[in-house]
């Protein structure tokens, strides 16, 4: 039979190789195939090296690599290759890698690629892009700024400018660095509450007297600064991917509904009780509420029972104008703008402030102390390690619900979101927050919604809407002095309403697919953030994934190899893939091997007529088990020290069942040893990778193998990885299966050319050639 290299090497038709181990099988009449001319051998580069120098292809030492080169370039090899002599098709051009790896580098977009604006802003088309970015600035700054007001103040016990500063600062340098460019950064309601809880304690602990609330502030946005972007420099931006879905949702949930809870307190005029009444947690606020909901006041709870039920009503009618009507004009309707000075007007109109409604009064008056903070002052030290757990948790869940955006915008609209860009947009962006006293500033999803659907385009949208609040800083801020506190605090609610009916739907999902791991993982997040704290919530989510993520990564995935009938092809014996191969469905092909030599390696269900579906499964499931004497063993993933104990341990399930389908609590099947086993062959494709410790547990897995056992070890495609034949070699693992190997090289009709890439007579180029050097006359 034509060997590989003659295969790879030459311009010829050849038949398939039948499904028969060895030489027993007489070859399939098939139709030719013919190869490519000048076709490559098929060879892999080790990955730790570079395709762009010659190294790489030094450093493979491959036999079949060498022909290949000695046979189209003459005898002189890689050593007397020149540019000339690579001129062509073949994969050994590296002139190409080369020319790119001297190629100049252009700096201006190196830059850019860092400093997006100075791509975007350069090429800015005002003629078809500013009335949309202009247009969509305003909407956004008109739903914004009551939003981050009624965040500072209910959810963060802070000043409302310093909301409004918030989404300035954080605005203007997120549209300087930022990847996405429709993405709206502004203050997260979920940290705020962190936020708010960790200055509530802070404020109640003498050693801490001599810090206001607003150098609290700048304390954890800080911190939570340098979290991210330390995180963004030494490229963590992997880590995006840890959290899943339920988690997010879980806490996403519990912070809705701690909002509204929040708020109940100012929508019920209660604030002044509250305030000689501490209550800290979710649960004491409700407890609260239920124990001096009496002594509400009428009126505040009159205005904010009517004014939340108009704009809930007015909402479910955009809502349907948007989605049933396609009208998308409505989502420019500003309700909430529209709440605040019709509140207002009606509040100065009727004089509801003299019937005890609590107003918000001067807002410039309560920012009179405000200006930009030093967040570097090594006074505040103690102040930095008694916040790190919150600025900690802040980062990593503000980042986390702002890779959702990121991820959503950029699969929808095909931006190039990188993750290690965005730690760095939104460490900077919370930098300069820190110097204002700002709330934790993130991506969201659904005001960036907003500012597509209001027409923006590009960046500029952003600058607009930071334009139009430095303006209402200026001049309209003095106009909300008449309004309610209720109304304002009623901006959280419906905020946490909102939020709220996205979680029904996840829910309902994954109970149709009978997901119970996602769903008690969601109901542990939302318990725990709601009877003990948002701190203790995102902690514990942290922890249960990582967790499943150690989980997953000790978890050895080795299969038992099975062959298709009449193929070439092998699969997991353990599991059933449906899929289609010529051999199976030809029944009389199958029939006509059965009456020879194949009943070797055919168990006796293949003499069952297959003329049924069902009995065709069965026949199929009978012929992949296994070919008698022979093991064969996948190791389709690297190896490392997590996961090399698990392959020691699944190893000793498959030598006492045959399978790993078998509870290790049931009896031993079969006795293992050189008897029932004669053979094993190791498939190494998928482990491109191993270390130490699993080269230490594979060393001794087959060091028992040969010397204890007596079974001859053999592995196939094992990768060209420099570092795992490198650990092979020096192991010992290859002089254990070269020894095993070499004694039948007499008695078998191995040939030398299949070895693979100079590893020795046990290695081979696939399973099948493996196969072929088994005399299974004997076996």
């Amino acid at each position: 039979m034509t060997d590989e290299n003659s295969r790879l090497l030459k311009n010829k038709s050849l038949p398939n190789v039948s499904s028969a181990a060895g030489a027993l099988r007489s070859p399939t009449p098939t139709v030719p195939r013919l190869l490519t001319p000048g076709r490559p051998p098929l060879f892999s580069v080790p990955s730790s090296q570079s395709l762009r120098s010659m190294k790489s292809l030094n450093s493979i030492n491959d036999p079949l690599v060498d022909t290949y080169i000695n046979k189209n370039y003459g005898s002189n090899g890689r050593n007397g290759l020149s540019d000339d002599d690579l001129v062509g098709s073949s994969v050994l051009n590296f002139n190409i890698f080369n020319k790119l790896n001297n190629s100049k580098l252009d700096k201006v977009a190196y830059l850019a690629y860092y400093l997006p604006i100075l791509n975007w802003l350069p090429k800015y088309n005002i003629r078809d892009s500013l009335l949309g970015d202009f247009l969509a600035g305003i909407s956004l700054a008109s739903f914004q700024i009551p939003l981050v007001m009624s965040i500072a103040t209910s959810l963060a016990h802070l000043p409302p400018i310093t909301g409004i500063y918030s989404i300035i600062s954080a605005a203007v340098m997120y549209s300087i660095l930022g990847c996405v460019p429709i993405l709206i950064v502004g203050p997260s309601p979920s940290t705020a509450i962190m936020f708010g809880q960790m200055i509530e304690q802070i404020i109640h602990e003498k050693s801490f007297e001599a810090f206001s609330e607003l150098e609290i502030s700048s304390a954890i946005s800080f911190t939570m600064s340098a979290i991210l972007l330390g995180g963004g420099l030494l490229r963590f931006g992997f880590l995006d991917n840890v959290l899943s879905r339920a988690l997010l949702k879980g806490f996403i949930a519990a912070m809705g509904l701690i909002m509204i809870i929040n708020e109940f307190s100012t929508e019920l005029g209660l604030v002044e009780l509250a305030q000689t009444q501490p209550h800290l947690t979710t649960v004491d606020k409700l407890l609260f509420i239920v124990r001096y909901y009496k002594k509400a006041h009428i009126l505040t709870f009159t205005i904010s029972s009517i004014t939340l039920a108009i704009v809930l009503v007015v909402r479910y009618v955009k809502g349907l104008l948007v989605n049933k009507y396609k009208k998308k004009s409505a989502i420019y309707f500003p309700d909430l703008l529209l709440m605040v000075v019709l509140a207002t007007y009606l509040c100065q109109k009727l004089k509801w402030y003299e019937n005890g409604v609590e107003i918000v009064g001067n807002i410039n008056s309560t920012s009179a102390s405000f200006k930009l903070v030093n967040p570097l002052d090594i006074s505040k030290l103690p102040l930095y390690k008694k916040t790190f757990s919150t600025a900690f948790l802040c980062a990593i869940l503000g980042y986390f619900d702002s890779t959702t955006a990121t991820k959503a915008l950029g699969a929808k609209y095909n931006y190039n979101v990188s993750s290690n860009r965005e730690l760095i947009a939104l460490g900077s962006s919370n930098f300069v927050v820190s110097l204002v006293s700002g709330l934790p500033s993130f991506g969201a999803f659904g005001r960036s919604t907003i500012n597509i659907l209001a027409g923006a385009t590009t960046p500029m949208a952003t600058l607009i809407m930071a334009a139009c609040t430095v303006l209402a800083i200026i001049y309209l801020l003095p106009m909300l002095y008449f309004l309610p506190e209720c109304v304002l605090a009623l901006t959280t609610t419906i905020i946490g309403i909102t939020v709220l009916q996205e979680i029904p739907h996840d829910l309902q999902f994954f109970w149709a697919i009978r997901g119970f791991d996602e769903l008690g993982l969601f109901a542990l997040v939302f318990v725990t953030t709601i009877l003990w704290s948002a701190q203790a919530g995102v902690g514990l989510g942290i922890l249960v994934a990582i967790v499943r993520v150690i989980r997953n990564s000790t978890r050895s995935r080795i299969q038992i190899m099975g062959r298709i009938p009449n193929t070439t092809v092998f699969r997991n014996a353990d599991a059933l893939i449906e899929e289609s191969f010529a051999g199976f469905v030809n029944e009389s092909t199958v029939n006509s091997h059965n009456s020879s030599s194949d009943n070797l390696l055919q168990t006796s269900s293949s003499q069952v007529p297959v003329s049924t579906p069902e009995a065709k499964l069965t026949h199929l499931i009978a012929e992949i088990e296994e070919i008698e004497g022979v093991l064969i063993i996948k190791i389709p993933e690297p190896l490392n020290f997590a996961n090399a104990s698990d392959l020691k341990s699944r190893m000793t399930r498959i030598e006492r069942y045959g399978s790993l389908l078998v509870h290790p609590s049931q009896p031993s099947i079969r006795p293992f040893n050189n008897q029932t086993i004669k053979f094993v062959v190791f498939d190494c494709k998928g482990m491109n990778d191993i270390d130490s410790s699993a080269t230490q547990v594979l060393y001794e897995i087959v060091r028992r193998y040969v010397e204890d056992d007596s079974i001859i070890v053999s592995f196939s495609r094992v990768p060209t990885n420099g570092q795992v034949r490198e650990k092979f070699k020096k192991s010992g693992i290859a002089s254990l299966v070269n020894q095993c190997n070499s004694k039948r090289q007499d008695t078998t009709n191995l040939d030398p050319s299949w070895s693979s890439s100079g590893m020795g007579d046990g290695f081979f180029l696939s399973i099948d050639e493996a196969l072929k050097s088994i005399d299974f006359q004997n076996v």
